[in-house]
């Protein structure tokens, strides 16, 4: 054997077992990562449920790491912010947040967490209104034709459901009774499955909610939309007037959908899934399946969530001060 063939095949006997120990090394790594939990504050079925697992699904097949979407219910749908806030901050577990979550706080003095102060935002997942839709059996196509309606009944047909912003619905209320002299009473529930179903049962006629939880059954002529909120049509629900066209301009609100993790998570860890994200959501693939949610998806980086937050807050101080809405103290 020449002196440079042994040089060579001892060379490859000495680094083999070192690639073999890297590579071994970094599978362990994989192992012991921890499986991703995405917590959703309301029940499986709802638009919130569905944008977090269409990206759950496509996220586990882009990493090979486990993502298990958990339904956290509770009041205002505020649990998975409660949770993420005391989790550890290594980014296995996220909040995945709904603006009008989010607005409850403003009237509410139990109000669980600050997005702020105690969670530490990852991105924006998109955009989409709120939404207010009325039983498929109840006699009206328009949202005046309800109006007469109602006016025309007892108090049971001012019912309305709601599972997350009551503050929503309070700033619709003054804005009824300034034009119409009407106001409506405001129901509780944990998500739209009970929802619609005490809708088909006659025991409810009417819902605000978001987009994303009203759009499917509302193509499944489970729910009938009125009116959204915007200041224009969804392109994929063309024929759904909005608030500002029905003489309600401060109806031009636009929700949206937004990751969060704990707070302490390391900046570097909070880029890496924000970039994971981020290359998820705007994938063609998965913008194509929450299209049809009435979601427009938008994502941005940490920073730009965070102002978001504050502007966000500042707008509906502002749209609660005008149509004298208390706020929380």
């Amino acid at each position: 054997m020449s002196i440079r063939r042994r040089t060579v095949v001892a060379a490859a006997t000495l680094t083999a077992p070192a690639l073999l120990l890297g590579s071994a090394y970094g599978q362990v790594g994989r192992d012991r990562e921890k499986d991703l939990r995405i917590f959703v504050g309301f029940e499986p079925g709802g638009g919130a449920d569905q944008v977090a697992r269409t990206i759950a699904s496509q996220l586990q097949r882009r990493t090979s790491r486990r993502v298990i979407v958990e339904n956290r219910t509770g009041q205002f749908g505020a649990v998975p912010g409660e949770l993420v806030k005391k989790a550890p901050p290594d980014g296995a577990e996220l909040a995945l947040l709904s603006s009008t979550t989010l607005v409850s706080r403003l009237a509410s003095k139990t109000f669980p967490f600050d997005p702020a102060k105690d969670l530490a935002p990852i991105t924006k997942i998109g955009n989409f209104a709120i939404a207010f839709a009325v039983a498929p059996q109840l006699p009206v196509d328009t949202f005046k034709d309800y109006l007469a309606w109602i006016q025309e009944g007892d108090d049971q047909r001012r019912r309305i459901a709601v599972s997350s912003n009551t503050t929503f619905v309070e700033v619709l209320n003054v804005l009824l009774s300034r034009s119409t002299r009407q106001r409506l009473e405001p129901v509780y529930f944990r998500g739209i499955t009970a929802i619609l179903s005490e809708m088909r049962d006659g025991k409810i006629p009417a819902t605000v909610n978001t987009m994303t939880s009203l759009l499917p059954p509302h193509r499944g002529r489970r729910a009938r939309i009125l009116l959204a909120t915007g200041t224009r049509r969804l392109s994929t629900a063309p024929n759904i007037p909005i608030g500002p066209e029905l003489g309600y301009p401060s109806l031009d609100m636009e929700e949206w959908f937004a990751f969060f993790a704990a707070p302490g998570t390391p900046a570097p860890l909070v880029a890496q899934l924000n970039n994971r994200l981020r290359s998820v959501i705007a994938d063609r693939e998965v913008t194509e399946l929450l299209k049809p949610l009435g979601l427009e998806v938008d994502t941005g980086e940490p920073d730009e969530l965070a102002k978001l937050i504050e502007a966000h807050r500042q707008t509906w101080q502002l749209r609660m001060a005008t149509t004298g809405v208390a706020a929380a103290n």
